[in-house]
């Protein structure tokens, strides 16, 4: 048997009018917050920072960081989800305040908001994706 080293390629594939179901579908069965018909309409209108695939989180932060116009990345994780919280501690993200009955119908209903800066000055928190003006 020939030595030899076995990579797997992962393709990141365009979140499409043609697959927004099946996005929609997995998140059903993954998350316990139902996202809203205006929540997959904006996932097709942003194009690069949406994309299927394990690699969504370094898709995102690489095409930010590339760009060079935002300034912070914001997102909600809920306080009882740790493993959640421990995953984007390690790619720098920090809590930075804890929202009371962020969710309508888990328990617990509360979420930290966790933010990664992009640039060694502080902006003001403003959006999910922040660009700066």
């Amino acid at each position: 048997m020939r030595g030899g080293s076995c990579h797997s390629r992962i393709e990141l594939g365009d979140v499409t009018p043609h697959n927004i179901k099946q996005l929609k579908r997995l998140n059903q069965v993954i998350f316990p917050v139902s996202y809203n018909d205006k929540f997959y309409k904006d996932v097709l209108e942003v194009g690069e920072l949406a994309k299927l695939g394990t690699k969504m989180l370094n898709h995102v932060l690489n095409i930010c960081e590339k760009d060079g116009t935002f300034d912070n990345i914001y997102l909600h994780v809920q306080i009882s989800n740790e493993s959640a919280i421990d995953f984007y501690q390690k790619f720098g993200f920090e809590i930075i305040e804890t929202k009371k009955n962020y969710y309508k119908r888990i328990e617990p209903a509360d979420a930290h908001v966790l933010q990664k800066s992009l640039r060694s000055t502080c902006a003001p928190p403003g959006g999910e994706l922040q660009k700066a003006e």
